[in-house]
């Protein structure tokens, strides 16, 4: 439908309407007005006859009342007229006989008379208040209708021939209205159809002239921009076209192909950003492959190491196993996933019984994954191998294990340990031998006075029974210098077991006390009276003990001071744990070797007195213990200052 029929259509509704509305309007007035004027008309005719017939109503005159009403239904606008007495009795009727013979119904406005075109009215007669009767009349109500109808008739002709009127001047106007419409249109098509140098003519000043021009203006702009979208599309393609190129070099660089030479890295645009990208890319690329090979050297590196080494990431799961530690676990790992943790790894162990005299598995496990970074333990792997474990966090990468068999150097240090104490004995082998006579000379001195005695016959009991007694103590007295001895002789079992401590320092002060007698050197011993257990072994901690009573006897000799003294004193349960201190009276260390004192084959003595493996040793054996030990000169010699836990603290750690 064109917007010219639109319009026509439109205007034409718009008449419809206003018609229709006026039409209601003049018949509802028009209609209203004849309806109430011939109704109230009706009501005075009954009254103007209710008045008339009254006399003859109650004079019972049926012939008056007979003229009466002849004469009045001979009005073509009354139908009919009845009168009735008080008892429904009709006394006189006149008018159609058709509407006589219907039964009367009295009509309360003109809507109810539309039926029978009869406006059917009834009054009483009354005088002076009395009732002589009722009147019935029928008034037509055709006239009025027919003047109705009529009036509806000429409205009707007269709102067809104003539309007609409204249809023809809306078709010109519509015409003249849209034929810039109809241009614009048109030009509308052009453009649709590529056209975008089309225009169109304007006429006028109103609004689609104005819309017109504003359309000739959309013309030139979108014509203007084509041209420069299509410039666009041009460098776009271009740039394309060595975006192309650029990606084929992306491909070639993440194919790891030969060296790409990269094109159009001088440009100042975003090919030009681009071109640089893929040059950095091609460094970051040849970073990672140098990478690459250098971690695969680092593996084969780590490879090649007899240490064992396992690195386990931020989370837990193993990274990183070299051939060491795959080859000295695979029975561990036969059984382990590809991703297993740390915890995993010590659990199955257990398991398989890998780690021995493991108390208690759950705090053992958690003592092992939560201890200290970079301190190094010994973990003890079946059927006889002692490894030495450090744990180092790196930052990045997560924790890094490394493990190496140190059974040999363990043996070793054993085989050391033991000559060390041989030679110590060969040492104390005149002073022991002088501990011994003294209680060898009482027996013999007991037991020959006791036969002297029995020869003389003067043998008392009570005599005999005291130098017996004697003779036992005194034996006594070399059986425990000897029992020292051989204890102290033995070799190390190399398993660690609780010990007392006091009674440790007790033996030992006693057994090194023959050594220094003949010297002048006293040996003074402090401790408490309570109990104190570490964890370790007893024979090897003794002979710290006697090797750092030997040193200071050397030092006593060598400062030349004739009479000199070494005291041991200890102070258990502390908040450190249980502190020995050996002091001396020998002039002290020298200053500048105090912090090489505990290194290997280090020896302050002169050539042929001293290995330098002593102190080391002892250091080695104090570590083992969970403990310290430290050395500093105090009042003129030098202190040896050893820190041990408790049974209680130190028994997970010296466990594994």
């Amino acid at each position: 439908m064109s917007f010219r029929l639109k319009t026509v259509l439109g205007i034409a509704l718009i008449e419809l309407t206003v018609m229709a509305v006026l039409i209601a309007i003049n018949q509802f007035a028009l209609g209203g007005s004849a309806t109430t004027q011939l109704y109230q008309r009706a009501e005075a005719t009954a009254r103007v006859f209710a008045n008339t017939v009254a006399d003859a109503v109650i004079a019972t005159d049926l012939a008056t009342l007979d003229a009466t009403i002849e004469t009045a239904v001979s009005s073509e606008e009354l139908t009919y007229l009845r009168v009735k007495n008080p008892s429904g009795v009709v006394l006189s009727q006149g008018g159609a006989e058709t509407a006589l013979a219907a039964p009367f119904v009295r009509d309360a406005s003109f809507d109810d008379a539309r039926s029978d075109h009869l406006i059917d009215i009834d009054l009483p007669i009354e005088v002076e208040g009395s009732t002589f009767g009722t009147l019935e009349l029928g008034l037509s109500t055709l006239a009025v209708e027919k003047e109705l109808a009529q009036a509806l008739f000429w409205n009707i002709l007269i709102a067809v021939i104003g539309m007609s009127l409204v249809a023809v001047f809306g078709f010109g106007l519509g015409t003249l209205l849209t034929q810039q419409l109809q241009w614009l249109r048109q030009g509308a098509l052009d453009v649709a159809h590529g056209n975008l140098e089309s225009q169109i003519e304007v006429k006028g000043r109103d609004e689609l002239a104005d819309t017109a021009k504003c359309f000739n203006h959309m013309s030139k702009t979108l014509a203007r921009d084509r041209r420069i979208l299509q410039d666009q599309q041009d460098e776009l393609l271009a740039k394309r076209a060595r975006v192309e190129v650029l990606v084929g070099c992306l491909r070639d660089i993440s194919q790891r192909s030969a060296t790409i030479d990269v094109p159009d890295t001088d440009r100042t645009d975003e090919i030009g950003d681009m071109a640089r990208a893929t040059v950095v890319f091609q460094h970051a690329m040849q970073a990672i492959e140098q990478a690459g090979r250098e971690q695969q050297q680092l593996i084969s590196a780590f490879d090649q190491v007899e240490e064992q080494v396992a690195i386990f990431a931020e989370d837990g799961h193993v990274l990183f196993l070299n051939a060491a530690f795959r080859s000295f676990n695979k029975e561990i790992l036969a059984v382990l996933p590809v991703d297993f943790t740390l915890r995993r790894f010590l659990e199955t162990g257990l398991d398989q019984s890998a780690f021995p005299g493991v108390a208690d598995p759950a705090t053992w496990v958690d003592d092992q994954i939560q201890r200290g970074h970079g301190i190094p333990r010994e973990v003890r792997r079946n059927p006889d191998r002692i490894l030495l474990t450090v744990q180092s966090y790196v930052d990045g990468i997560g924790t890094v294990l490394s493990a190496k068999d140190i059974t040999d150097l363990r043996q070793s240090e054993q085989q050391l340990i033991h000559a060390s104490k041989l030679a110590t004995l060969g040492e104390m082998a005149t002073g022991v031998a002088h501990e011994l006579n003294q209680p060898l000379g009482v027996i013999r001195m007991a037991s020959t006075t006791c036969v002297k005695r029995i020869d003389r016959d003067k043998a008392e009991l009570d005599y005999l029974r005291g130098k017996l007694i004697r003779i036992g103590e005194q034996t006594e007295r070399a059986s425990q210098i000897i029992n020292h001895m051989r204890i102290f002789g033995r070799k190390a079992e190399g398993v660690n077991h609780p010990f007392d401590l006091r009674d440790s320092l007790q033996e030992m002060s006693a057994l090194a006390r023959t050594q220094l007698h003949t010297l002048d050197i006293a040996l003074k011993l402090a401790i408490p009276e309570t109990e104190a257990t570490v964890i370790g072994e007893k024979v090897i901690f003794e002979q710290v003990l006697l090797n750092l009573i030997s040193n200071a006897r050397d030092a006593i000799e060598a400062s030349g001071a004739g009479e000199g003294e070494i005291s041991i004193s200890a102070d258990f349960a502390t908040e450190q744990g249980h502190v020995i201190e050996v002091r001396d009276t020998g002039g002290g260390i020298p200053e500048e070797v105090l912090d090489k004192l505990f290194e290997p084959f280090f020896t302050t003595k002169g050539p042929g007195k001293g290995t330098g493996l002593g102190l080391s040793i002892s250091f080695g054996t104090i570590r083992d213990m969970a403990g310290s030990i430290s050395a500093t000169n105090q009042d003129g010699g030098a202190c040896f200052r050893i820190v041990l836990p408790d049974a209680g603290h130190g028994l997970h750690a010296l466990s594994a």
